[in-house]
């Protein structure tokens, strides 16, 4: 197959290209398929430009990654959930090498749950084992330098650039979410919006304003007169609708920050690159799911997956009446 390069951010493969999307005349192409969403690389590909070719050594597998087109405005990424070991690449010698657990399995499990009531989010998912390239990093760290997981790492980040563009050229934003797991001793969600443990403290008893650090200040900066307090902890946080629908969360209305001594996610490269001023109708958060309770078991996944999608749902529903 010969893969075509469209523009700086966007890849497809002829005859597998479903949809291209035009916004302020720039093309958005998105790669899908009935399921997933392929492409396929060998070790040595030629990138055909208006001009001459050019040579790619990278490795690139199209199972290593899958995607899926959605019909609302939701983002998720699953960066470590991944078991493919492909034995010809070195393994990663720098970072944090841990494997998410069933976070993939988790992934699916939220999108049949959106799609039991007719929506389906964007679904980004890496299968190839964390071991090997870390999708939540930026490409030197996330490779640590092996020049063949290059492509790999591109392409992962090309399929997100596809749906957020795509999502807000139908709506108008997208709500980013990166899902990850923990497995700390508190059973709760961690909510990570780029704010430390003692930003969020702050937020939650005095006025002092850290909007800017946030991975929600586009959201501010969307709606009416609502500040970084009430969208972290209050009526219609996320958080809070996770707690009202029977899963702990932090930060929310009902536990608005997590204690000096309690471990936290706060949210990594991706969730810091995608709700950045650069994505000006983005926002979003890193979502750490505890594993007991939520990820354990199939019957767990999809009693969580139930309450993530009602939560979500209500979430955009009550920021509908609060974006201008």
């Amino acid at each position: 197959m010969k893969i075509y390069k469209v523009s700086d951010n966007t890849l497809y493969v002829k005859g597998v290209f479903t949809s291209v999307f035009n916004k302020n005349n720039s093309l958005l192409c998105l790669l899908v398929t009935t399921a997933f969403l392929q492409l396929q690389c060998s070790s040595k590909k030629t990138v055909t430009q208006t001009s001459s070719p050019v040579e790619i050594a990278e490795i690139y597998d199209a199972s290593w990654l899958e995607a899926t087109q959605g019909n609302i405005p939701v983002v998720i990424s699953v960066p470590h959930g991944g078991g493919i070991k492909p034995t010809t690449i070195a393994d990663r010698t720098c970072g944090a090498r841990v494997a998410d657990d069933n976070t993939a399995l988790l992934a699916y499990n939220i999108r049949d749950a959106f799609k039991a009531q007719g929506q389906e989010p964007y679904l980004i998912v890496a299968q190839i084992a964390r071991t090997k390239i870390d999708l939540n990093r930026d490409m030197e760290e996330a490779t640590c330098g092996n020049a063949d997981m290059y492509t790999t790492w591109k392409q992962y980040h090309t399929y997100i650039e596809a749906a957020l563009s795509k999502a807000i050229a139908e709506y108008g934003y997208a709500l980013y979410i990166d899902l990850h797991g923990q497995s700390h001793p508190i059973k709760r969600l961690e909510l990570g919006y780029a704010l430390s443990k003692t930003d969020l403290e702050q937020t939650s008893t005095s006025d002092l304003v850290i909007d800017s650090k946030s991975s929600i200040q586009n959201l501010v900066d969307m709606t009416k007169d609502q500040s970084t307090k009430d969208l972290l902890i209050g009526e219609h946080a996320l958080g809070t609708f996770f707690e009202t629908n029977g899963f702990p969360a932090v930060p929310s209305l009902q536990d608005p920050f997590p204690k000096a001594d309690e471990p936290y996610f706060t949210g990594g490269y991706n969730t810091r690159r995608y709700t950045s001023l650069k994505y000006p109708k983005v926002f979003g958060l890193q979502i750490e799911a505890n594993y007991k309770g939520v990820r354990d078991s199939e019957d767990n996944r999809i009693a969580f997956s139930k309450a993530f999608s009602k939560s979500v749902t209500q979430y955009l529903e009550a920021l509908e009446q609060l974006i201008h």
